[in-house]
């Protein structure tokens, strides 16, 4: 990520903080609307229930938080980077949902922050999204690679 993009993160993070469960339910409102079959990944999950997905819409909002409030460092991250990746993969989340999800949190932003989602923004925010993206899918790759082996042995 470039200087300017850690920056113009970073700076977010307060409206991201005291937006940030309005941004986060209204992102799982455009996906579901969007890809029904999303909701499929999360029907066993915390979103069994409207008041389960409000705890969830908070638990990625302050993920989000994390993240921006951390974004020039990201080591700080390591343990919850961890334990996300680990609940992707055994809800089956796999790559190529990173970037639908990734367009429907970044309209959600855009519809909740209004003017202050200028253009600028919005752009360090979808470097940002990639980015974080990219360290999920390559650590849940891992993961899946790792317990692929374990099968393995085990049939052997």
């Amino acid at each position: 990520m470039t200087p300017e993009t850690i920056q113009i993160v970073k700076s977010t993070a307060p409206v991201v903080k005291e937006k940030g469960k309005e941004i986060t339910e209204r992102m799982y409102e455009i996906a579901f609307n969007e890809r029904p079959e999303y909701r499929r990944f999360f029907e066993n999950t915390h979103m069994k229930s409207p008041e389960e997905g409000r705890k969830q819409a908070a638990k990625l909002a302050a993920s989000v938080y994390a993240y921006a409030s951390h974004i020039d460092e990201l080591e700080k991250l390591s343990d919850a980077v961890e334990q996300i990746a680990n609940a992707h993969v055994n809800t089956r989340v796999i790559a190529e949902q990173y970037p639908v999800i990734g367009e429907c949190l970044l309209a959600a932003m855009k519809d909740i922050l209004g003017d202050a989602a200028t253009p600028e923004v919005m752009e360090a925010w979808t470097e940002a999204y990639n980015s974080l993206a990219a360290i999920f899918i390559t650590r849940e790759q891992e993961i899946y690679r790792e317990q692929d082996k374990k099968m393995q042995a085990e049939f052997k």
